[in-house]
C-alpha cells in the first residue's frame, strides 16, 4: 500500500489531538483507530476491530514491550513504598538542608542522572529527587524536562548501556556492506562529539538551571511553583494519580527508611546485571553491555519495596501482609501509564505499517546534495522520530541512508553518523507518543501534555542549533567549527529568549 503523504496523517492527527485537547489516551486510541482504519481500505468497523488484533494486542506480545510494561508497573509500587513509609519525605528533608533553592535542586538531579548513564533515568530518578523538587518549588514541568533531557540522549554516550551495542550493530552492517576496514567502535566514540542535539541538550539542562531559564509554557509553571508552592495548575491532572501519605499520630518519617531501600535497590540492580551479563565470562564493561537493563532494574524495584516494607515492618508502620498490600496498590496506582505505552506502541507499528520512515527517507534520498547531506539526515531523522516516537527506528532507517552518502561524498564517517543519532534523539526526546516521553512524565508525576508543551521550546532551540551546525559543517567542511557554531547559536539563542520572556507576566488566576 502506498499512501504518499497521507502516511503522515495518523501520527499528525494523534499528535495535535493530544496538544488541543490534553487528552493523551483518547488522542492514542483515535489516533490508533484511524491509521488502522486507513490501512483495511477505509472501513472504520473493519480498522476498529483489526487495530485491537493487528496492533494493541501484538504490541503487548512483544518480548520487551512486556518488559516494559512490567518496570512501570512495579514502579508504581515502589514508589508508593518509598511515599507510604516516609522515606521519599525524609529524604527531601535532609536534603533540603543544604539543596535550599530551585536552582540547587535542578543542578543535583542533574547531576544525578549520570548515577544512571547505563539507562534511561526517567523512573528511578524522578521518584528520588521529586520530593525534594516539590521542597525547593520546582514545578513538576520542569523537572520532566530534565528527566526527558538526560534521558535518552545521555544513554545513548553510554558505552555501557544497550543503546552502544544496538548504534555499533547498526555501524558494523553498514562497514561491511561498504567494505571499510574500520572498527565501529572506533566510529562510535568519534561520532560523539557531532552527536550536537544529544550532547547540547544536557549542556541545556545545566545552563536552564544555572541561569533560570524559563521559556514558553515553562515561565508559568515556574513562576506558579516558586509564588505559590503549586508544583502544578489547580485543575491539571498528573499522567499519574498523586495520593498523600496517611502517618499514624506521632509517626516520624526517618532518613533511614529511604537509605535502606536506596541500598536494596542498587545491590538488586547491579546483582542483576552482573548476573544476567555474566560478569565472570565477560567481564565488568561486557556485564553491563550483555545484561538485561529492563529485567534489572525491574529486579531492583522489587528489592527497593521489599526494603522498604521490613523498614515499615520493623517500625511498626504496618504489618507485613499490609506492606505487601501496599505494593501491589502501588501498581495499580500505574495502571493507566502501561495502557498509554501500549497506545503508543500501536501508534508506532501503525506509522511502521504506512511505511512512514521510507517515505521521509526517500524525500531525502531526492533532494540531497553533498552540502546538505548532514543537515538533512538530522532535519528528517528528527520528523521520523517525532512522527514515529521511536529514535531506534530511526537509526535503523536512516544509517543505510546516511552513510553511502558520507562515502559518495567524502563526508567523516564519524559526521554523518552523528547527524542520524542526533535526529532520531531530537524527535523521540520531543514526541508526545515517545515512550521516553511518557516514562518522564510518571518519573515526574507531570500531566503527561503539559510536560511536552513545556518541553518543545527548549527542544526546538537546541534542534534548530544543532541543524545550523550541521548545515553549516556540510557546505564548508569545518567539520570540528560546527560545533563552536551550534554552541554560539544554542547561547545567543537562550538567553534572548530568556530577555524576551523574562519580562513576562502573569495575574493570579493564571498561576492558581
Amino acid at each position: 500500500m502506498d499512501f504518499g503523504i497521507l502516511c503522515l496523517l495518523p501520527p499528525v492527527f494523534t499528535i495535535v489531538l493530544a496538544l488541543w485537547t490534553r487528552q493523551t489516551i483518547l488522542s492514542l486510541i483515535l489516533g490508533v483507530w484511524l491509521g488502522s482504519t486507513m490501512i483495511n481500505g477505509w472501513n472504520p468497523l473493519k480498522g476498529f476491530v483489526k487495530m485491537f488484533t493487528d496492533y494493541v494486542i501484538p504490541s503487548i506480545g512483544n518480548q520487551y514491550n512486556a518488559g516494559l510494561l512490567l518496570l512501570v508497573t512495579l514502579a508504581g509500587g515502589m514508589m508508593v513504598m518509598l511515599r507510604e513509609t516516609g522515606g521519599a519525605q525524609a529524604f527531601a528533608k535532609a536534603v533540603s538542608k543544604k539543596i535550599d533553592t530551585p536552582k540547587k535542586g535542578q543542578i543535583l538531579t542533574t547531576l544525578c542522572a549520570f548515577l544512571f548513564c547505563y539507562t534511561e533515568p526517567c523512573l528511578i530518578l524522578g521518584t528520588i529527587m521529586r520530593p525534594l523538587m516539590d521542597v525547593v518549588k520546582v514545578s513538576r514541568a520542569k523537572l520532566a524536562y530534565i528527566l526527558d533531557s538526560m534521558g535518552c540522549n545521555l544513554a545513548s554516550f553510554s558505552p555501557i548501556s544497550s543503546y552502544g551495542p544496538f548504534i555499533t550493530g547498526l555501524i558494523a552492517t553498514q562497514l561491511a556492506l561498504a567494505k571499510i576496514s574500520a572498527n565501529e567502535w572506533g566510529i562510535w566514540a568519534g561520532m560523539l562529539k557531532y552527536n550536537m542535539y544529544g550532547l547540547f541538550a544536557m549542556l541545556t539542562v545545566i545552563i536552564v538551571a544555572f541561569f533560570d531559564i524559563n521559556i514558553g509554557p515553562m515561565k508559568l509553571e515556574e513562576m506558579r511553583a516558586r509564588k505559590t508552592g503549586k508544583v502544578l495548575g489547580d485543575g491539571v491532572e498528573p499522567l499519574v494519580p498523586e495520593k498523600k501519605a496517611d502517618f499514624p499520630e506521632g509517626y516520624e518519617p526517618q532518613i533511614k527508611s529511604f537509605v535502606l531501600p536506596m541500598i536494596a535497590l542498587f545491590v538488586g540492580l547491579f546483582a542483576t546485571i552482573f548476573y544476567t551479563g555474566n560478569i565472570f565470562k565477560n567481564g565488568l564493561r561486557g556485564a553491563f553491555m550483555n545484561g538485561n537493563i529492563t529485567v534489572s532494574i525491574s529486579i531492583a524495584f522489587i528489592c527497593c519495596g521489599i526494603a522498604a516494607g521490613l523498614v515499615g515492618v520493623y517500625t511498626r508502620l504496618f504489618k507485613p501482609v499490609k506492606a505487601f498490600q501496599t505494593f501491589v496498590n502501588g501498581m495499580a496506582e500505574l495502571i493507566n501509564v502501561p495502557f498509554i505505552l501500549v497506545c503508543a506502541w500501536s501508534v508506532g507499528s501503525i506509522t511502521s505499517k504506512m511505511e512512514v520512515g521510507n517515505y521521509l527517507a526517500n524525500v531525502v534520498q531526492n533532494y540531497l546534495t553533498p552540502g546538505l547531506v548532514p543537515a538533512l539526515i538530522f532535519l528528517f531523522g528528527a520528523c521520523i522520530s517525532f512522527a514515529t516516537g521511536s529514535s531506534w527506528g530511526v537509526w535503523s532507517i536512516m544509517m543505510p541512508i546516511a552513510f553511502p552518502m558520507a562515502v559518495q561524498f567524502d563526508i567523516p564517517l564519524v559526521y554523518a553518523v552523528g547527524a542520524v543519532i542526533g535526529g532520531g534523539l531530537f524527535g523521540d526526546q520531543c514526541s508526545p507518543i515517545s515512550d521516553t516521553t511518557i516514562m518522564s512524565s510518571t518519573g515526574a508525576t507531570c500531566n503527561h501534555v503539559v510536560h511536552v508543551a513545556t518541553q518543545l521550546p527548549y527542544g526546538v532551540t537546541v534542534g534548530m542549533s544543532a541543524f545550523i551546525g550541521y548545515l553549516f559543517g556540510g557546505l564548508t567542511g569545518q567539520y570540528v567549527v560546527s560545533l563552536l557554531v551550534t554552541a554560539i547559536i544554542l547561547f545567543v539563542g537562550l538567553f534572548a529568549l530568556k530577555v524576551i520572556w523574562g519580562h513576562r507576566t502573569y495575574d493570579e488566576a493564571a498561576l492558581s
